[in-house]
């Protein structure tokens, strides 16, 4: 029997009307459970677990059909003795369809609740029932001018309950953050869903604010987690219009009144006021309400270094007093390699500031990192992040402290799984980034190579900065796969600029090196000299040329590049070394024994780095490993490239010393 028989017989059988009643019926019932599933209060996945039984159904359905109404057909003769009906012919085509049915339906089925139910599609739930979500606040005046307003109530609140630690608090930044990054994959999200099923908050504070004759009103209320009831709603709070933080300073100090003495709250819900307690707060007094919108400003443009810094400049020339944007100053002073400024800041804050607990906190932190001393620098932001470890920026500055100062990558895994990155957009988070290369880091010290290769491929595609392909380099080599590591390298060369190439082949070369895949090391080296051209940088072309081991042409570059940089300690050692292996020993005596004039404040030990580096060269292992603790304890960092990643110390960093040295930073910060 041909498919246009066997579907005229279905026709013939009435098969086609029965199974639509099913359909239909499906759907129906289906319509009416997603109207009436939310004021009976159902789960919200009630509809997924019908449309599952429902699928599952559909097969047992269509058997039962043939098991009672199709059945008969098969012991008696066809009507029309004109056309002799094939019984065994339909009925295997019959059960051919019903096989097809099942399986599609078994498809279906595991692709809703792998969507539904599957960890891909879900944040990491958060435990307890102390977190605390704050809202911005709704602006209900009707002037798009004011809507600052409502975020500056909101992050004010936010700040002082952290700061009297009555909770742990998703700011309204959190909040916000959570809801712009999560991929349509997972869902529509909307506030009450991303409330309840994914940050899942003991209490809920939100508010509006209005205008009326002249005067700002705020209103705010808590409520549950669930929203579903209001704990207190707070007397409307009166106040200037070019003064809103007038309105958030009054606003937070009942709402930490109410947060502070809930276990004595009258029967009508009030607070019983304590008017002997005094709290301490992020801000001792309320900033300048400009100050503070250009804060915002100035947090809402991370990603512009040149606009970040000048609306944070605009917030303190406004409020001298202003603390936090003080904070994301030192930042940007750090993260950009301004030490000197950093430090000035810092000491012309500490002594002109009456500081609360986690502001001598934050001092304690830039104070320790810019001297060095990162066991202090990584407990005191460790002590921050206790505070607000789902705040992106602090979440990945602890996670650089802990893998890039004290060498824990142990420590990576917990921090980063805080702020699962499964459902982030790449393209609307500056930072994910970085996040994704540090755990990558981490899991090559650790021998994770498969993970970082299976996560950072497709990051790569979506982010192409060189950095983040380093620990996926790594991960490669390490793991011994290099057919795939130049296949990967191969297609990258297509679209990269010559620099970014080259940068990636003596990067890839000197792992192998490392490695001790020399011949494979030469083949990513060689590719630099060949493709040589007028845009090439030659600090590459001479790095090429050391690790192959022909000095004579490295000395030649580097020695150009020092007359150009002589302050550059690379450039300097490179050339020290390359003239000790052409057997200028005494011309490598004076070269490396500028390093000493370079020493200036704020290198962190680079100096000692490159004597260390010097002497490993020369075979004096005994200095090398001495100016290695010396560059160490003065707070060089661990990166890809340094210390046990540097074929320098190749011949080193097996034995115990070595490795002990490495651990210096990690045992002190316990």
């Amino acid at each position: 029997m041909n498919l246009k028989g066997f579907i005229r017989e279905c026709h013939k059988k009435h098969v086609f009307k029965m199974l639509s009643i099913y359909i239909v019926s499906s759907w129906v019932i289906l319509q009416v459970l997603a109207l009436i599933a939310d004021p009976l209060g159902l789960p919200e996945k009630s509809v997924a677990y019908l449309i599952i039984i429902l699928l599952i159904g559909f097969p047992i359905y269509i058997y039962y059909v043939w098991k009672f109404r199709l059945l008969k057909y098969e012991i008696q003769q066809t009507e029309d003795p004109t056309t002799p009906y094939n019984k065994s012919a339909f009925q295997k085509m019959y059960f051919s369809s019903l096989f097809v049915i099942g399986l599609l339906s078994g498809i279906a089925t595991t692709l809703i609740i792998k969507n539904n139910f599957g960890e891909n599609f879900s944040l990491e739930e958060l435990k307890g029932n102390d977190k605390i979500a704050v809202l911005d606040f709704e602006n209900t005046t009707g002037d798009e001018s004011l809507d600052k307003v409502g975020k500056i109530a909101a992050r004010y609140i936010s700040h002082g309950i952290t700061e009297k630690e009555v909770g742990q608090v998703f700011s309204s930044k959190i909040v916000n953050d959570y809801s712009n990054v999560l991929k349509s994959q997972a869902g529509s999200i909307d506030l009450n869903n991303l409330l309840k099923n994914y940050l899942k908050p003991g209490k809920v504070i939100d508010g509006v604010f209005y205008e009326e004759k002249g005067k700002l009103l705020l209103q705010a209320s808590i409520k549950t987690g669930s929203m579903d009831r209001t704990l207190i709603s707070f007397e409307t709070i009166t106040c200037d219009q070019d003064n809103p933080l007038g309105c958030a300073e009054k606003l937070k100090q009942e709402i930490l009144g109410y947060l502070l003495t809930e276990d004595r709250q009258d029967d009508s819900g009030y607070i019983k006021k304590d008017n002997n307690q005094k709290a301490s707060y992020y801000e001792e007094t309320p900033p300048n309400s400009e100050a503070y919108i250009y804060l915002i400003d100035a947090l809402d443009n991370t990603g512009n270094n040149k606009l970040h810094l000048e609306y944070l400049n605009k917030s303190i020339e406004k409020d001298p007093d202003f603390f936090e944007p003080k904070v994301h100053k030192l930042s940007y002073y750090y993260n950009n390699g301004l030490f000197k400024e950093l430090d000035s800041l810092r000491k012309t804050v500490v002594v002109n500031s009456k500081l609360s607990n986690r502001q001598k906190n934050w001092m304690l932190f830039f104070e320790s990192i810019v001297n060095g001393k990162n066991d202090k620098a990584y407990r005191a932001l460790k002590n921050e992040y206790e505070l607000a470890y789902l705040d992106l920026n602090t979440n990945q500055s602890l996670m650089t402290i802990a893998l890039q100062f004290v060498n824990r990558p142990k420590d990576i895994q917990a921090i980063y799984d805080e702020i699962p990155m499964d459902d982030y957009v790449l393209e609307n988070c500056s930072r994910c980034g970085y996040r994704y290369y540090l755990k990558g880091l981490a899991d090559v010290e650790i021998g994770n190579y498969d993970e970082v290769i299976k996560t950072l491929v497709p990051i790569t595609n979506t982010i192409e900065a060189n950095y983040l392909k380093r620990p996926l380099i790594n991960a490669y080599v390490k793991s011994g796969k290099f057919v795939e590591l130049k296949n990967y390298i191969s297609q990258y060369a297509l679209t990269a600029s010559t620099n970014d190439i080259n940068y990636l082949y003596s990067f890839t070369g000197i792992q192998l090196i490392n490695a001790n895949k020399i011949d494979e090391a030469n083949n990513y080296f060689n590719e630099i000299i060949i493709k040589q051209n007028s845009e090439s940088n030659p600090y590459y072309l001479a790095q090429a040329y050391y690790y192959k081991g022909n000095y004579l042409n490295a000395q030649n570059i580097f020695e150009t590049l020092h007359q150009q940089y002589p302050s550059d300690i690379d450039y300097l050692v490179y050339l020290a070394v390359s003239n000790f292996n052409n057997g200028n020993f005494e011309t490598a005596k004076t070269t490396i024994e500028k390093l000493d004039r370079l020493k200036t404040d704020y290198q962190f030990g680079a100096v000692d780095y490159g004597w260390a580096q010097y002497y490993a060269s020369i075979g004096d292992k005994t200095k090398a490993l001495e100016y290695m603790l010396k560059a160490i304890v003065q707070g060089y960092n661990f990166t890809p490239s340094t210390f046990h990643h540097d074929p320098h110390f190749k011949t080193l960093k097996d034995t115990q010393e070595f490795k002990n040295h490495l651990n210096y930073w990690k045992n002190k910060a316990l």
